[in-house]
C-alpha cells in the first residue's frame, strides 16, 4: 500500500512541477505577423545588434542570390549597420535620435545637380526612386555610352523613441532588387517584451 501511495505522490508532484514550466522573469517577445505578400522573405531579428525591431529581408526563394544568411555589419558605438544578404542584397541602417533625417535626405535629394532623381513612389516616411547621371549635351551623352541609372528606397521608423533610416547603400541597386528592399524597408516592426 505504501508503495503505491508513494508513487501517486511522486506522479501528482511531477505532473504539477512541469505546469508552467517557463521562468516568469523571462520577456516574451511579441510582434504582430503581417501579411502583406512577404511570401519571399524571412523575419530577421535586430535586437541583437541593438535596434528592437523586426525586419524583413529576403530568403532563398526570392531568387536574388539571397541564399546566405543575413551579415551585419557594425562598429561598437557607431550610429551605422549595414546589412548584407548575400552578393546583391545591401542595406544601411542609421540611427538619428530624435533628428527627422527622412525629410532632409529627401531635400537633400531634390536639390542635389549630379543625377536626374525620379521619385517613383513617395509616401509619408518612405520613397522609392531612381537616380539617372546627367550628362550635359549629345556630346556628353555619347562620350558616356549608359545611362547609370540606379535604384534607391528610404524608409524611417521611430523605434523606442529613436529615428532609424533605413536606406538602399549608396551605389543603389538594379530595380528588381530594390523591388524586394521596398517591402524590407516599409515592414519594419518594433519589438515589444511582456512579462509571461
Amino acid at each position: 500500500m505504501r508503495a503505491i501511495y508513494l508513487i501517486l505522490c511522486v506522479s501528482v508532484l511531477t505532473g504539477l512541477s512541469s505546469c508552467g514550466g517557463g521562468n516568469s522573469d523571462e520577456p516574451i517577445i511579441e510582434y504582430d505577423d503581417i501579411d502583406e505578400g512577404l511570401d519571399n522573405y524571412e523575419a530577421f531579428s535586430l535586437a541583437p545588434y541593438g535596434i528592437p525591431a523586426l525586419i524583413y529581408l529576403p530568403d532563398a526563394t526570392a531568387n536574388i542570390g539571397a541564399a546566405t544568411s543575413p551579415e551585419i555589419l557594425h562598429d561598437m558605438d557607431d550610429y551605422k549597420w549595414t546589412i548584407n544578404v548575400g552578393q546583391n542584397f545591401s542595406l544601411n541602417i542609421e540611427d538619428w535620435g530624435g533628428t527627422d533625417a527622412f525629410s532632409e535626405r529627401v531635400k537633400e535629394l531634390e536639390n542635389q545637380k549630379i543625377y536626374k532623381v525620379e521619385f517613383l513612389k513617395k509616401e509619408d516616411n518612405f520613397v522609392y526612386y531612381k537616380t539617372i547621371l546627367n550628362v550635359n549635351g549629345v556630346k556628353g551623352r555619347d562620350e558616356v555610352g549608359v545611362d547609370h541609372e540606379s535604384f534607391y528606397v528610404m524608409s524611417q521608423h521611430k523605434i523606442d523613441g529613436i529615428n532609424y533610416l533605413f536606406i538602399t547603400t549608396e551605389d543603389g541597386h538594379p530595380k528588381p532588387i530594390t523591388d524586394y528592399m521596398e517591402k524590407t524597408v516599409k515592414f519594419v516592426k518594433p519589438l515589444t517584451e511582456k512579462p509571461v
